[in-house]
């Protein structure tokens, strides 16, 4: 009976501790270290605010705000001026409205097989043949197929996204033929990117080209783009001639990186930011949590009984 007791005194003594413990890991720790950060936020808040009020001695904060908002405004008026240099002009207008008689899919299979058509048609009128153009060009644009959304519904979202990259398909289409591009071997639509080095206000889309073109016509398509009154640029350009041997006007061998630029307005960039963040937190929010997070151990489950039996906590 004697070491009975001592056993069930023991027992006791490990549950307290225990218990102590799990209110320690799964409650008071968080706690204490809330504090510790919150005291590191108060000693640098506090840091900041001296170094402040030293800088800005003898100064009125509405008069000094005033000044920097009167130098930065004639520098947003000359941005917004030559923001209008950086945009994609038509290339990716669409003037179609979809008939609400009929399901959207069915539509957007219709106005698609219109611009298929319509882009070699150009193709044929300016070449005689399809032969010397890409015949794979929904490919190449990225552009969905009514077998691509077989079982579900679409969106107007998808359908204008669509539309505009055939759109696009058929304005570099017509450049081309309208340089006088006599074989078009290859094109690359690269994905649009937002580079950081210029404080994500320019949306760039670059295309990759290969494509044979007179001496004379590629001087001039070259030239036709510098003068243009908005920004292309040719990132990379190669240049070949194998039939040295021929007594006709060279037919040069091109490949060439070709890029426009669009003017993104600052309030869409941190719209994006936002959108971006707001994002990642849902989906680290909705990741499932696997493991031991979902099964506690032996300490987890001690807390779980001492809140509900002695704290009446859920």
């Amino acid at each position: 009976m004697k070491y009975k007791g001592q056993i069930i005194i023991f027992g006791v003594v490990v549950v307290v501790l225990s218990t102590l413990g799990a209110v320690w890991q799964f409650y008071y720790k968080d706690i204490f270290e809330g504090y510790k950060t919150d005291d590191s936020l108060r000693e640098t808040l506090e840091k900041k605010h001296s170094q402040l009020a030293e800088t800005f001695s003898g100064y009125k904060p509405e008069l000094l705000i005033k000044e920097w908002q009167n130098k930065m405004q004639p520098w947003r008026d000359a941005r917004e001026e030559r923001s209008s240099y950086f945009n994609l002009g038509d290339w990716y207008d669409i003037d179609v409205t979809p008939d609400e008689t009929r399901m959207l899919k069915f539509w957007y299979t219709e106005e698609s097989n219109k611009m298929f058509m319509g882009l070699y048609r150009v193709v044929y009128e300016k070449m005689g043949n399809y032969e010397c153009f890409p015949q794979n060009m929904r490919d190449v644009l990225h552009v969905q197929q009514e077998s691509d959304w077989v079982g579900r519904d679409v969106t107007m979202r998808e359908v204008q996204v669509n539309l505009k990259a055939w759109a696009f398909g058929t304005a570099l289409t017509k450049f081309l033929l309208d340089s006088k591009v006599t074989h078009v071997r290859a094109i690359s639509i690269w994905p649009r990117r937002i580079p950081k080095a210029y404080a994500e206000l320019l949306g760039l889309q670059t295309v990759g080209l290969r494509f044979s073109i007179t001496a004379r016509d590629l001087i001039k398509m070259l030239d036709d783009l510098r003068t243009e009154s908005r920004y292309f640029a040719v990132d990379g350009i190669k240049i070949t001639y194998p039939y040295i041997a021929y007594q006709t006007e060279p037919q040069l061998n091109v490949a060439m990186l070709l890029t426009q630029a669009k003017y993104r307005k600052p309030a869409d960039v941190v719209e994006q930011s936002v959108s971006t963040a707001g994002r990642s937190r849902s989906a680290r929010a909705a990741r499932p949590k696997t493991g031991r997070a979902n099964e506690p151990g032996i300490l987890g489950r001690s807390w779980i009984w001492f809140k509900r039996t002695v704290l009446y906590m859920n």
